[in-house]
């Protein structure tokens, strides 16, 4: 008994996952949503973050590999010979126990996010939930590769996946659908109580990169599960394909969107007639106003507070705003 649906469509999701999600290409294309774009922009982050970026990357490598053998496997090595196709090879457990990993892994990830931007009152209501539904994912997709490990005729492997690999989908979904609740729940909170429209339009574009990210994953998730119910193994395997791809892809993208926002946020909140303020000790203004001849408006308080206005005469603009204190 071979793998229902052939290999036709779960070489389509090899090639998929090799030409747009593996982690070889971002070693030559650094404006992907990749490692080598995230080191070259984000050196100063804390060092765990390095850490799971480091360890996820190299995870994801290991998950390609192993991709990469089972369909050389079946494609190149025992191509024309039915008998290998009775029993499992050893690559495709061993593909979704470490995919177990790093989808536990960025989802934990940003459950940790989610614990620090929630109020301290309601911090375990809203993690507790998405941690739980996390670990049972995981406990579910470790058991599912142990017993195929265990267990490595195929017809036996295809049961596995239907009995114990249909409930983890679905745990799985439960999760990706609870972050993204939060996240978008929290962003929008956060954005209503803002009475700055920038602030607003940052904090609605957070919130449309939490749902695309949501949506993209789920949409495999239900095709997966879908296939998996109708008993149609190869496309299942196609979709594993590509879901492994996307979690390690959708943490990088999320930390390296950073850069984006910043440039947007300072593009749009920047005046272009002012180019450094600086306020130190400022206390309210009581006093007189001294101007002199080379454009600086001199506001001199009480308390020795200070602000210097300071205008360039040869550009028309004012090009600095300071305010120290003297003593």
């Amino acid at each position: 008994m071979g793998i229902p649906g052939g290999f036709d469509s779960t070489l389509i999701g090899g090639l998929i996952t090799a030409m747009l999600l593996s982690p070889i290409k971002v070693i030559w294309y650094s404006d992907s949503p990749g490692t080598y774009a995230y080191y070259m922009h984000y050196s100063e982050d804390a060092l765990t973050i390095r850490f799971l970026v480091a360890g996820i990357w190299i995870l994801d490598t290991l998950r390609f590999s192993f991709v990469c053998h089972f369909l050389y496997y079946y494609l190149i090595t025992n191509y024309g010979i039915p008998m290998s196709l009775l029993y499992l090879v050893w690559s495709l457990p061993a593909s979704v126990l470490v995919h177990a990993t790093v989808a536990t892994a960025v989802q934990c990830f940003f459950a940790h996010q989610i614990y620090y931007l929630c109020r301290p009152q309601v911090r375990w209501w809203v993690t507790a939930p998405i941690m739980l539904s996390v670990l049972a994912a995981a406990g579910l997709g470790v058991a599912a590769a142990i017993l195929e490990f265990l267990n490595t005729e195929t017809s036996l492997s295809m049961q596995i996946s239907f009995h114990i690999g249909t409930p983890a989908l679905a745990v799985y979904m439960l999760a990706e659908i609870l972050i993204t609740v939060s996240l978008c729940t929290l962003v929008y909170d956060s954005g209503s109580r803002s009475a700055y429209p920038r602030t607003k339009r940052l904090l609605n574009t957070l919130i449309v990169y939490a749902v695309n990210r949501c949506l993209l994953i789920l949409l495999v998730t239900i095709g997966e599960l879908a296939a998996n119910v109708n008993h149609q193994d190869g496309w299942t395997i196609a979709l594993d394909f590509i879901g492994q791809g996307l979690y390690p892809n959708s943490l990088l993208a999320s930390l390296n969107a950073r850069q984006y926002l910043r440039a947007q946020a300072s593009s749009t909140m920047s005046d272009p007639r002012i180019s450094a303020v600086n306020f130190t000790k400022l206390s309210k203004l009581q006093g007189h106003i001294e101007s002199s001849q080379d454009g600086t408006v001199r506001f001199q308080a009480k308390d020795e507070a200070v602000i210097n206005i300071t205008a360039d005469p040869s550009l028309g603009k004012i090009t600095a705003l300071r305010a120290g204190a003297e003593v």
